[in-house]
């Protein structure tokens, strides 16, 4: 039992101004509030955002932000819930925990108004302050039918005022944010940035549209802008995400494509700090790049700086409140650990080769023409596919009464026993089994073969030979 008066905790207005004080960046802060806006757009509809920073040669004081949308505006009854903090949680939503907007006023500098519509209301509902308690709006007619205008006073040095830092960093980065929304052929969201002189009624010093940004990729077998690994499933209980990874071109592998090198500003540029997979929750970045943050290696290393991809996290994850990061509970552990481990079975991360992909009648015909070029141990007489009369099998090569046989991916025992049984119906006595890699079993199986028929089987790694190089133009045409 409870012994005395209850204590009273009172909200305090001082928070809306210290959730201003956050980690995000310029990107991050000016993301939040598109957040919002795309978050009410009408289903089956484009949502049309505008953010208009205005800037003063004369008065730097009046210098403010305003952005619009088109969306399903804030009812005057829920307006009190937007206002607060974390009143508002819709889950499966850009607007995920109800701090985005506040946070993004607070740290760019001070809320002037918010105006908002839905198509219900005869009139708008202006706000110029938030607190707790009660808050009077005032009711104005507006010329759009819904949606909702924010604008920010007394801006901090946070906001970005050169040209250059909104054509060469803020629009690429938006555009590779929000790529899922802005796709040409089907877009639910279409994003203007503007920069006008309010020295000069409100003139139009520059416009950007914000641009669908995504990876390119250069498959090294293929030869084309795709990716290695295409959206392979990943699921635990409680989660499911999926996996896009592949390498950026390189070199001449851009003229290949017809593409045009991207700058180092570029968001996916091939640099230290543009490595690695971008995570995505609810079709938007969450998270940029880099593989030593996902915990797939150490650290950050200029040999990875080809890697691209995406983890797109489709249920059972949580962004933290600065919407930049994860929660790393059960599930986010479990999900990039089963991505670690699938990367490092496949050897990707550290080669940009993909054995697996390669067809085994290349790497059979590559290791033929070695066998007979190569100036340590050049053999004469080699044959591809041999015929073994009785096992209706083939032997991959046969050179110089020796017996080669390739698997792509892992070799087990019974893939010694398969060149042991080839070879005792030709009487071959020595056989090469190259493979990916190779389990106990294969090692246990040669060592039982040699100890009680006296036969020799070499068991090495298909990565020893120089025969795993992408495919040519030629070799395209031919194995795929």
């Amino acid at each position: 039992a409870y012994v005395g008066a209850p204590i009273r905790v009172e909200a305090s207005d001082n928070l809306f101004h210290e959730l201003g004080k956050n980690p995000y960046d310029y990107q991050d802060l000016i993301s939040e509030l598109i957040d919002n806006s795309i978050a009410a757009r009408y289903p089956g509809r484009v949502a049309h955002v505008v953010i208009t920073v205005g800037l003063s040669d004369a008065d730097p004081r009046s210098n403010r932000l305003v952005i619009s949308d088109d969306a399903q505006g804030i009812a005057l009854a829920h307006l009190g819930d937007a206002i607060s903090p974390a009143a508002t949680q819709t889950g499966q939503s850009l607007n995920e925990h109800g701090l985005g907007m506040k946070q993004a006023i607070a740290g760019l500098g001070s809320l002037e108004y918010l105006v908002t519509k839905t198509p219900e209301d005869d009139v708008a509902a202006r706000v110029e302050v938030f607190k707790f308690g009660d808050v009077y709006p005032k009711l104005l007619e507006v010329a759009w039918s819904s949606g909702t205008e924010i604008a920010i006073e007394k801006l901090k040095p946070i906001v970005k005022t050169s040209t250059i830092s909104y054509s060469r960093d803020l629009i690429p980065y938006l555009g590779a944010r929000y790529r899922r929304f802005l796709t040409p052929n089907n877009p639910s969201a279409e994003l203007k940035i503007e920069i006008i002189d309010l020295d000069d009624d409100g003139r139009i010093i520059n416009s950007w549209d914000v641009h669908e940004v995504k990876p390119v990729y250069f498959h090294p077998n293929t030869r084309s802008n795709a990716p290695v690994v295409d959206h392979t499933g990943f699921a635990g209980s409680g989660w499911d995400a999926e996996l896009v990874f592949g390498y950026t071109p390189e070199g001449h592998e851009w003229q290949e494509l017809g593409l045009d090198e991207p700058t180092r500003f570029h968001p996916y540029a091939a640099t230290l700090s543009k490595q690695g997979l971008d995570v995505l929750l609810n079709d938007r970045v969450i998270m940029f790049h880099q593989l030593d943050e996902l915990g797939f290696v150490g650290t950050r290393h200029n040999n990875y700086n080809n890697v691209r991809g995406e983890i797109v996290l489709k249920s059972g994850f949580t962004t933290a409140i600065t919407k930049n990061s994860f929660i790393h509970t059960d599930h986010w552990n479990e999900c990039m650990s089963q991505i670690k481990e699938f990367l490092d079975e496949k050897g990707l991360i550290k080669s940009k080769t993909y054995p697996d992909a390669l067809p085994e009648a290349a790497l059979r015909d590559r290791l033929a023409i070695w066998l007979t070029t190569n100036e340590i141990a050049k053999r004469r007489d080699v044959k591809k596919e041999y015929a073994v009369e009785g096992l209706g099998g083939k032997i991959d090569i046969l050179a110089d009464g020796e017996a080669w046989e390739l698997k792509r991916d892992d070799a087990y025992g019974l893939s010694v026993y398969q060149l042991f049984a080839y070879m005792d119906m030709t009487n071959t006595s020595k056989g090469f089994l190259l493979a990916k890699s190779f389990r106990d079993s294969a090692f246990a199986a040669r060592d039982h073969i040699k100890k009680k028929h006296k036969i020799d089987i070499s068991l090495d790694l298909l990565e020893n030979y120089p025969i795993n190089q992408p495919l040519t133009e030629k070799e395209i045409a031919t194995y795929l």
